[in-house]
């Protein structure tokens, strides 16, 4: 059963690397915030209603993160670099699922 600590266990390390994305707890639970260094403020948060939509997000961002790293934001990806974001993300996806 996917859990909101299952899907943070599961992407904490990405979080530990990535300084633009944040998971809090509020009051109304888990939001994932998102950090403008140009700007050096928050420019969006979005509440995260359940673990499903949690790891969605994550996915998402983990994806542009390692796109990020990959090309420096100076070339598209090539095919077999999409392909191998894919399979960490599916990987990803299968340990928040306990596959």
């Amino acid at each position: 059963m996917m859990t909101f600590e299952k899907v943070l266990e599961v992407f904490g390390d990405y979080l530990k690397q990535d300084p633009l994305y944040e998971v809090i707890t509020t009051s109304h639970g888990y939001t994932l915030m998102a950090w403008e260094p140009k700007r050096d403020d928050w420019y969006k948060a979005r509440y995260m209603a359940t673990p499903k939509i949690l790891m969605n997000s994550l996915l998402d961002t983990y994806a542009s993160f390692m796109e990020d790293q990959i090309t420096d934001n100076e070339r598209d990806l090539t095919e077999q670099e999409t392909a191998e974001i894919k399979r960490q993300c599916d990987l990803l996806r299968a340990r928040c699922m306990g596959q």
